[in-house]
């Protein structure tokens, strides 16, 4: 059944047919009715219209299962209807209402994304780090998960680079010699000193992708600004956590506040950020623009989840696309432009996120070998 026919149902919208199909299916089972109740009493909690991210972002950090395969999350739409699917395991179908409707899928090999990255040390060698894989140097230590460096009296007199890749498809956690900490996500570059010079800016090199920082406050480091430079652009840190978004296909370089002060910088302009909001470099005229943030949705991927908030189907399946390494083909532009909003776990299937959007009936989607199909 489909699920627009409960909203109807909700709405006193049915026709004679419409109600006829909608008690047969509620009348099938004990499981039916429970679904049709847990819908209701959150539909008419709030507008038809309206969805929560802050209290959906609440309920999903407070009771998501990181299980393969599980999915929690609060509130589904596309465009104008609203899918109140409050977190359960299941969605509805017409044969089986434990498990969401099957999307079109040839020769699949996608897996989930997982902790991997490839640190290339200050003399040019290559190491894979990876789940299970555990490398150690006299600096640096990794369990195949995270990578930590190790704090040093005193400083090095020359200073030596490391850089750590993340592929798509990974992600992976690190710890700077000055117990900075950073989450890099899918796709993402970062080049930093192995050891910090004493007495100077700790500085450090976004060459693309996405990273939140973290930083060890310069009370902790004999007073020195902690300083982030990214295709132009640098962020000025004395102590404080903050996002920088800056893949190679965006045409802009956004930075997010969470708490602490930043200032930006670039081409001899300087913009000071405030907690909960964001700034936004053009890349091409590098003008900066400032506005409030959704801080929640925005670093969402650092906790595991993705956090889509009127966001266009094409820019979702961008997203996706780097978190299960796989590649997109916009096949009907028009389906590409129709916003969702939604909170997902990123450790489960990409199918069961493609049937959760499927389920709306705005979209068909099909996989073909390692391509998403939107049609």
């Amino acid at each position: 059944m489909e699920f627009k026919l409960i909203l109807k149902k909700l709405n006193n919208k049915l026709t004679k047919a419409e109600e006829q199909v909608f008690n047969d299916w509620i009348s099938e089972s004990k499981m039916h009715r429970s679904y049709f109740e847990k819908v209701q009493e959150s539909y008419l909690q709030q507008s038809p219209n309206i969805v929560d991210i802050q209290k959906g972002w609440e309920r999903i950090n407070s009771k998501i299962n990181p299980t393969k395969g599980f999915f929690k999350y609060w509130k589904y739409a596309a465009a104008a209807v609203v899918v109140a699917l409050l977190s359960l395991p299941f969605l509805l179908t017409e044969q089986e209402p434990t498990a969401p409707p099957t999307v079109n899928v040839v020769g699949n090999t996608i897996e989930i994304g997982t902790d991997k990255a490839t640190l290339t040390l200050e003399d040019g060698t290559r190491v894979p780090l990876e789940k299970g894989k555990a490398f150690n140097t006299q600096t640096l230590s990794s369990n195949g998960k995270e990578l930590v460096y190790k704090t040093k009296s005193e400083a090095a007199k020359a200073i030596k680079y490391n850089t750590l890749t993340i592929p798509r498809g990974g992600q992976f956690y690190l710890v700077l010699s000055d117990g900075t900490k950073v989450w890099l996500n899918s796709d993402s570059e970062l080049r930093y000193p192995v050891t910090f010079a004493n007495n100077m800016p700790r500085k450090v090199e976004l060459l693309y992708g996405e990273a939140y920082f973290e930083v060890s406050p310069s009370t902790n480091n004999n007073g020195t600004h902690f300083l982030v430079a990214t295709q132009g652009q640098e962020v000025d840190v004395i102590g404080t956590e903050f996002n920088i978004r800056a893949f190679k296909e965006d045409s802009f370089i956004e930075t997010t506040l969470v708490n602490g002060k930043v200032a930006i910088k670039d081409e001899g302009s300087i913009s000071n950020l405030t907690p909960g909001y964001q700034s936004r470099l053009d890349k091409g005229s590098r003008e900066i623009s400032i506005a409030q943030a959704d801080v929640r949705t925005i670093i969402s991927w650092k906790d595991g989840l993705f956090s889509f908030k009127n966001m266009a189907l094409e820019d979702i399946m961008t997203v996706l696309s780097r978190w299960y390494d796989v590649e997109v083909n916009i096949v009907n532009e028009k389906v590409a432009k129709v916003t969702f909003n939604g909170v997902f776990n990123r450790n489960q299937d990409l199918e069961n996120i493609l049937s959760i959007i499927q389920n709306t009936n705005e979209a068909k989607l099909t996989t073909k070998e390692k391509t998403i199909m939107v049609e």
